[in-house]
């Protein structure tokens, strides 16, 4: 049986496993949501993601990837969330320049679940800025993680800048 894999594409592969991670961990996070209440849930998803952003600087070294600029953090933050959360994202790179960089995606894995699951409610915000910030500080401290639009809120996308300290 565990030959049978080979038989099936690696993109199919990726898929599948994108659909039931995400999948899981949105069943879970409503429980968690419903358990913990509003605002320690909002704690926990901030912690949690936070800690898991950080797997973005180890992707860096190891491929020996640029994290000097907003437009690198950004494109080197959709390579992470794509390689660690699947394929589903499509990210745009909507401005660029030396200081700040404004990237969207109207495509996402946890919001494709959050439908399909019925979840009309907020669950992202606290754990996407909390995965930007662990992200974007591991990588580069001298710049910061915004989220400024969310599609749980009913935004068209999300939406993220990563601007230079001041």
């Amino acid at each position: 049986m565990t030959q049978a894999i080979d038989n099936i594409p690696a993109e199919i592969r990726w898929q599948i496993a994108t659909k039931g991670l995400t999948g899981a961990c949105v069943a879970m996070i409503g429980a968690l949501k419903e358990a913990l209440g509003n605002e320690k849930f909002d704690e926990f998803q901030v912690g949690l993601w936070s800690q898991a952003g950080k797997g973005a600087k180890e992707l860096a070294d190891a491929f020996e990837l640029a994290a000097d600029t907003p437009k690198a953090l950004a494109e080197l933050t959709n390579l992470a969330a794509m390689t660690s959360m699947g394929p589903e994202f499509k990210f745009e790179i909507v401005e660029a320049t030396e200081d700040k960089c404004v990237a969207r995606t109207d495509k996402c894995p946890w919001h494709e679940r959050w439908k399909e699951f019925g979840f009309t409610e907020d669950f992202c915000e606290a754990g996407h800025q909390g995965w930007g910030d662990g992200a974007v500080k591991s990588l580069n401290p001298d710049f910061n993680f915004t989220l400024t639009m969310n599609m749980q809120r009913g935004d068209a996308c999300c939406e993220y800048v990563i601007e230079r300290k001041k």
